[in-house]
């Protein structure tokens, strides 16, 4: 819905009303333009000041009814105030079109078609009919007022129009004021029908855009609603998301941050809005290739003047313009206790709730074969103690142990990951050698 100002009718119907006025100061302005210039040019004979008179009387009454619609408190209520506004219009133009010489000049009634271009944003469809109706009775007031065409009508077809001599004498008549011009009353007939369908089309084409326009607008701010909940949904799933992740644009500035990313490394994700700012990596010109590219590298950074090994991952999202990239920044410790058992001499594995072996160090992918992941401990080992690497109650203990006509020391240490993922036993094989 239109927001509404001060408690009074919306905002947008506002702006509509004010168009619909500046249209009627525009025609004002136009009419009397074009009556000083017949009159200063002398292309037309007649008194310039009353038209001129009746027009200031039309501005006037038209600022004062807009004083009143600037306190209107429903659309409803501006439609009825631009209604007045046009009838009032409509009114006075008449007046002074017969004073500027009426059915000489059928084309100036044509000034009050413009504010109902306009007006079709304020009025209801009854009240532009009821306005149209309106212009329709000024074109019929000009062959009212104009004796010859009378006459014309009623010598032609026998129809007798309002007879002049009992109008009042304040009504003004049609008059001369092109004496070099001389048309037939069927002419004039004929250029007056066409105003009145040019004038209506001129109105309804108006209309019709509006509602075509109006109706688009409705869609438009639907398609707008549907996108914004769809940016805030993906702001959601990025802010919530249990991984550590971020978005960020081609030049660096991270759009959306998730909770765990931020708490992972305390970033300040407001007072550090670009990502190398916030993480000073130790080769930046890779992680913007990332950015850009897409890919996978671990790199070295200070975060919160602490060191850190990072892994970055990056995913470009495809757009027409601006594209974004998904970069997940992980701790790279698992990396650093990696090397450090790939590092040890002695072979280093664990056994899970399962009895499968997993976790080996590269001294044991050397020993057992590469084919040892996963592969059963009974069948690895063959002892006579069945699941020897099961110590609880204990946390610690050893064991001596055959393989391949060689005996081992086994280090074995109870270890509890995670609640549902049960317990692990590390393994750590010494080789024990007889004396010589």
């Amino acid at each position: 819905m239109t927001p509404e100002r001060g408690g009074g009718a919306p905002e947008e119907p506002r702006r509509h009303k004010l168009m619909f006025d500046n249209t009627w100061t525009f025609t004002t302005l136009l009419a009397a333009v074009l009556a000083l210039a017949w009159w200063q040019l002398g292309l037309a004979e007649f008194e310039v000041g009353p038209v001129i008179w009746t027009l200031a009387a039309l501005a006037a009454a038209q600022f004062l009814l807009n004083s009143f619609a600037r306190d209107a408190t429903s659309t409803a209520t501006l439609g009825h105030f631009a209604l007045c506004s046009q009838l009032l219009g409509t009114a006075l133009v008449a007046v002074s079109w017969h004073l500027f010489g009426g059915i000489q000049q059928p084309l100036y009634p044509l000034i009050i078609v413009l504010p109902l271009l306009t007006g079709t944003l304020v009025l209801t469809f009854w009240q532009q009919q009821i306005a149209i109706a309106a212009l329709l009775a000024v074109l019929a007031s000009g062959v009212l007022l104009s004796p010859d065409t009378n006459s014309f009508i009623q010598q032609r077809y026998g129809i007798s129009l309002l007879s002049t001599h009992v109008l009042p004498g304040f009504l003004p008549r049609s008059r001369v004021v092109f004496p070099d011009v001389s048309t037939s009353p069927a002419y004039d007939l004929l250029f007056t029908a066409m105003v009145a369908v040019l004038g209506i089309a001129l109105s309804t084409t108006a209309r019709a855009l509006v509602t075509l326009c109006r109706r688009d607008a409705v869609q438009v701010a639907a398609l707008e609603q549907e996108v914004d909940r769809l940016r805030q949904a993906t702001r959601e799933l990025v802010t919530r998301t249990p991984a550590p992740v971020l978005v960020v644009s081609s030049t660096g500035r991270i759009v959306h941050a998730s909770d765990r990313l931020i708490e992972a490394f305390n970033l300040e994700v407001i007072s550090e809005p670009f990502l190398l700012d916030a993480i000073a990596f130790k080769h930046p010109q890779v992680v913007r290739r990332l950015m850009t590219a897409g890919g996978e590298d671990i790199q070295p950074a200070k975060v919160q003047g602490r060191e850190r090994l990072l892994r970055v991952r990056a995913e470009v999202l495809p757009r027409s313009s601006s594209p974004l990239t998904l970069l997940s920044i992980e701790s790279g410790d698992d990396l650093c206790l990696r090397n450090e058992l790939d590092a040890l001499d002695e072979p280093v594995f664990a056994i899970d709730a399962d009895g499968r072996l997993t976790h080996l160090n590269r001294a044991a992918i050397t020993l057992f074969g590469s084919d040892a992941d996963g592969a059963m401990a009974t069948a690895v080992f063959d002892e006579q103690a069945a699941h020897w690497w099961e110590i609880a109650p204990l946390v610690s203990a050893r064991h001596l142990l055959d393989y391949r006509d060689r005996r081992y020391s086994a280090a074995i240490r109870r270890v509890r990951v995670a609640e549902s993922a049960g317990e692990l036993s590390f393994v750590q094989l010494a080789e024990r050698r007889s004396a010589a």
